[in-house]
């Protein structure tokens, strides 16, 4: 009986030496890579680097529901002139969140870099349920560089 190579499982039926999970998990880990090097980058240009190829529009959106009692207090806040911490670590871990899944998205069309990112924030009014939503969305252009030998 066939054992892959990496999980050591026993397969009845395996084409080549790994088992599709561990296929899987390899494509997945070498996606998480390329994304985690992927440049972002606001300007039109990545600095020193040539772009060789534009490869497409990227996107990518956060949607963050606020919760009615952070509201209220926000509110105070706002009101006796201080900063809600809350709301502005919520802000901040929704916009990372949204730069991750745009190198994602990147990463997927074999990209190296995104310019002309642009980050948009906007709210949006839930009725009725005292709350609201807040959507962070980030577009731009996924590139392929010029290798550093060409630039």
């Amino acid at each position: 009986m066939p054992q892959c190579t990496v999980c050591h499982n026993d397969f009845f039926l395996m084409r080549g030496t790994v088992c599709d999970d561990c296929k899987e998990a390899a494509a997945k880990k070498d996606l998480e890579a390329r994304a985690a090097a992927m440049v972002l980058a606001t300007s039109l240009e990545v600095p020193n680097r040539k772009t060789n190829s534009i490869i497409s529009i990227v996107a990518s959106e956060t949607a963050l529901a606020m919760n009615v009692l952070q509201d209220i207090a926000n509110s105070w806040r706002d009101f006796v002139g201080g900063r809600s911490n809350t709301s502005q670590n919520a802000l901040r871990q929704a916009r990372e969140a949204c730069l991750d899944q745009l190198k994602l998205r990147a990463a997927e069309l074999c990209a190296d870099a995104v310019i002309a990112v642009n980050i948009s924030y906007s709210q949006l009014s839930t009725n009725g349920s005292g709350g609201g939503i807040l959507c962070v969305t980030a577009s731009g252009t996924a590139v392929k560089l010029a290798d550093l030998a060409d630039n």
